[in-house]
């Protein structure tokens, strides 16, 4: 089972994502530090998760991709392969994560037309797409997610920190 680490809400749609530990670690494991460029990866929940909805997977920064400082394009091939490899093992694609130069980030017009283009090319696979940025802050204020429905990002609502039992 995958230990939760923290939940995230939608309140206004009734939403709830839990954040399992082995993401929460990914997340922190890359924050961009000073003069480093952009990275990032794919997010995948488990539908059939018995907790809810958990974002149970984050994929790693992959040498394909490319980046700079505060843009990133993540490889179309190692996406295609990891969606592939993820639902042979019951995962489903939610969206993608990537790192930001800010300490807590905020969601640009240039993350919005990334974020738009992947959910472009992914569709089929991706009805409502999760938006995930990663700060520099350490802190929970330096993580933020965010949905596209309705033809806007929504941000999501930081619940709470899960103890380790």
């Amino acid at each position: 089972m995958n230990e939760i680490a923290w939940r995230w809400a939608w309140l206004n749609m009734n939403v709830e994502l839990q954040v399992g530990r082995q993401v929460s670690e990914m997340f922190g494991h890359y924050r961009q530090s000073q003069g480093e460029n952009e990275r990032g990866g794919q997010l995948f929940v488990d539908p059939a998760h018995p907790g809810g909805i958990v974002l149970c997977h984050a994929s790693a920064p992959h040498p394909a991709d490319r980046a700079g400082r505060t843009w990133l394009e993540l490889n179309s091939d190692r996406c295609r392969t990891e969606i592939e490899s993820a639902n042979r093992e019951g995962l489903r694609l939610v969206g993608y994560w990537h790192t930001h130069p800010q300490t807590v980030p905020h969601i640009s017009g240039t993350d919005i037309a990334s974020f738009a283009r992947f959910a472009r090319q992914y569709a089929r696979d991706l009805p409502h797409p999760l938006a995930v940025i990663v700060g520099t802050s350490p802190s929970t204020k330096g993580i933020k997610a965010w949905i596209f429905r309705e033809g806007r990002y929504q941000e999501a609502v930081y619940i709470a920190s899960v103890s380790r039992s």
